[in-house]
């Protein structure tokens, strides 16, 4: 989306840099914009959690953020038979940026392990320390953790290694679907976050 990513915010500072570089203007509103967004979502996530304490609340915020971008789209969609103009496609980053930001903010542990759910270099890092690790222990004869305070709680190479691959899932179905479905598809994955925010919502809280 205006070669831009909604996600990646690591990629969207060096498209700013480039664009401040090479004196292009629009892309530096455009990166700009993304980077904001993302932050204000991430912002009014912390502060939804802070003040209620279940991720489901923030993923409510999301969700509803999505059906907004999916709304914005399709009451213009009919209207272009190419790409969707300027004043639909900077809401739209701006929106899915946001509900980025605010799916960070949700979900940023499980267990005691940090995770991401946008970004992926962050957890092949972890998956490669993890299974080192795990090769250098058992090739010592120790338990997992003992004598190395560098070393995860056991069982944290299977959950890096599951995050890669539903990332990479994901991003599979959402290509297969938007090459079918063009911004519809976006669907999927409000059905993913509903259903999420529904089960976190609804479940007894722990005392």
């Amino acid at each position: 989306m205006l070669g831009l990513f909604t996600a990646n915010m690591t990629g969207n500072t060096v498209l700013l840099g480039i664009a401040i570089g090479q004196a292009r203007w629009q892309g530096v509103g455009r990166a700009a914009l993304a980077l904001g967004a993302f932050m204000a979502g991430a912002a009014a996530g912390a502060l939804v959690l802070r003040s209620q304490r279940r991720i489901g609340n923030v993923l409510l915020l999301e969700t509803a953020t999505l059906l907004a971008a999916l709304g914005a789209w399709a009451g213009r969609a009919g209207e272009h038979a190419g790409p969707l103009p300027g004043d639909v496609v900077l809401p739209l980053t701006g929106l899915l940026s946001a509900a980025m930001g605010l799916q960070n903010a949700a979900v940023r542990r499980v267990g005691e392990q940090r995770v991401s759910t946008t970004y992926v270099t962050g957890t092949l890092t972890n998956l490669a320390i993890e299974a080192v690790t795990l090769l250098l222990v058992r090739s010592e004869g120790r338990p997992v953790g003992v004598g190395d305070p560098a070393a995860r709680p056991r069982g944290s190479a299977p959950l890096f290694a599951i995050l890669w691959l539903a990332y990479i899932g994901g991003a599979l179905a959402g290509g297969f679907g938007e090459l079918r479905w063009s911004f519809s598809a976006v669907v999927v994955p409000i059905g993913v976050v509903g259903g999420v925010t529904a089960w976190d919502l609804l479940r007894v809280p722990h005392r």
